[in-house]
């Protein structure tokens, strides 16, 4: 599997989140962008990933305006934060263990 695969990119953003919310620190908005060292995505992959993990209830902050669903999506980042499912998720050690794995491979090959 890819750096850039979506369950990749999802746990590095549920990682960093958790890791602010447990050392009481603000999220720093530059480290959820798309170019950002968590994500390293283009701009609309970016885009379905966090609005998947929204919708799917691991993250919360995003708000679905008016017109086009999410069009300020960049402004709204200082407000995510990790939710008690997407903390169930990175604790859930097969999942966790499977992304650890992939990431070892890519790095091996990288």
């Amino acid at each position: 599997m890819a750096k850039d695969d979506y369950h990749v990119v999802m746990f590095r953003i549920l990682k960093y989140l958790y890791h602010q919310l447990k050392k009481g620190l603000p999220v720093e908005p530059e480290m959820l962008l798309y170019d950002s060292k968590t994500c390293k995505v283009n701009e609309p992959y970016w885009r379905y990933i966090m609005i998947s993990m929204q919708e799917k209830g691991l993250i919360d902050g995003l708000v679905k305006g008016e017109g086009e669903p999410y069009a300020q999506l960049e402004a709204q980042l200082k407000d995510v934060q990790i939710t008690p499912d997407g903390i169930e998720l990175l604790s859930d050690s097969s999942m966790s263990d499977k992304v650890d794995q992939m990431i070892r491979g890519i790095l091996s090959i990288g």
